[in-house]
């Protein structure tokens, strides 16, 4: 099989048919469609299964045992059960063009890529049904595609101003890679998928960028980062993402030789994604006092089960402590 899209599930009712019929008019047919439903409470479910007979065999259906909160978890999931050579993960909510993954893969193929990663797609309105289609581009080198360069502190710098979109649905990936160097996601409810893109960066010998646009992504107003919550809600569930995240980058350093002889970028790479979350609650600065904001970031960040990395992260919390009182 060419080609696995795995998709995570949680209470879209509203937009997987769309999803899923953007699926089904692909040019190339062989390919399989795993949906990892994290517990949905809507009809989502019974939705799938309806399509499972219209892909023939090719739709398969996974349900976790409790919610995650994170479509990360439910990626790692799918790509368990994946028999493609290539995988694509797409969200429920969103579509695909009908060529996207026929150039995907012969793009994969023809340039033997780990990754093929698209500098360009499209984004509209959610409701009822996708409107206002607007071409979005991610900083083009040019029309042609072109391999990344090898230098791997060249591309850390790129990623460091913003050249790699985080978003999954940008890259192509080749299966046996992902496995083979153990990429996945870690357990946060945002920015996972930062962490998963500077792993593939950093591990893809072949990185190949295109310009062309094979996605469509619709805002949703339900997802985890543009839902109402709670200020404290807020603060939890960015620092306890930062936690997560942190954590498997560490861990994903840990491993990997070019940072054992380059402690600076990995100390600038720890910083990178902690001031990303910093960011993220300083967003509700101004509604809580800084005895109450602290005591909240300082509880969560705690529960770090690395002490060296917990000690790094009081001192961060110190200095934020600190910013927030000027």
């Amino acid at each position: 099989m060419k080609v696995s899209v795995i998709i995570p599930m949680y209470n879209a009712e509203k937009y997987l048919s769309v999803c899923l019929e953007s699926i089904l008019i692909q040019t190339m047919q062989d390919f399989e469609v795993i949906i990892v439903d994290d517990c949905s409470t809507d009809n989502s479910v019974a939705i799938a299964k309806s399509y499972a007979p219209k892909f023939g065999g090719r739709l398969k259906l996974f349900s976790l045992s409790e919610n995650t909160g994170t479509p990360g978890l439910p990626r790692n999931v799918g790509l368990e059960y994946a028999c493609g050579k290539y995988i694509y993960f797409a969200d429920s909510d969103d579509l695909i063009v009908d060529n996207a993954l026929e150039k995907l893969f012969n793009y994969a193929e023809e340039y033997q890529a780990d990754v093929v990663y698209t500098d360009a797609g499209f984004t509209c309105g959610a409701e009822p049904v996708p409107e206002n289609l607007q071409f979005i581009s991610y900083k083009s080198e040019g029309d042609m595609p072109t391999f990344e360069t090898e230098n791997l502190a060249e591309r850390i710098e790129k990623f460091l101003r913003f050249e790699f979109e985080w978003v999954t649905w940008l890259k192509f990936s080749r299966r046996d890679f992902l496995v083979d160097n153990n990429i996945n996601f870690p357990a946060a409810k945002t920015s996972e998928d930062g962490i998963w893109t500077f792993k593939i960066l950093c591990t893809a010998k072949k990185f190949l960028r295109v310009h062309e646009p094979f996605y469509i992504q619709r805002f949703n107003k339900n997802s985890i980062t543009r839902s109402n919550r709670s200020l404290e809600d807020w603060i939890i569930l960015h620092t306890s993402s930062l936690i997560n995240n942190i954590e498997a980058l560490d861990e994903f350093m840990n491993r990997h030789e070019f940072f054992k002889k380059n402690p600076e970028i990995r100390l600038k790479m720890l910083d990178y994604f902690i001031s990303v979350a910093l960011r993220q609650i300083s967003l509700v600065k101004n509604k809580l006092t800084s005895a109450e904001l602290y005591e909240i970031f300082l509880r969560e960040v705690s529960k770090i089960s690395s002490p060296a990395l917990t000690a790094y992260l009081f001192l961060i919390a110190k200095s934020y402590r600190d910013e927030m009182t000027e």
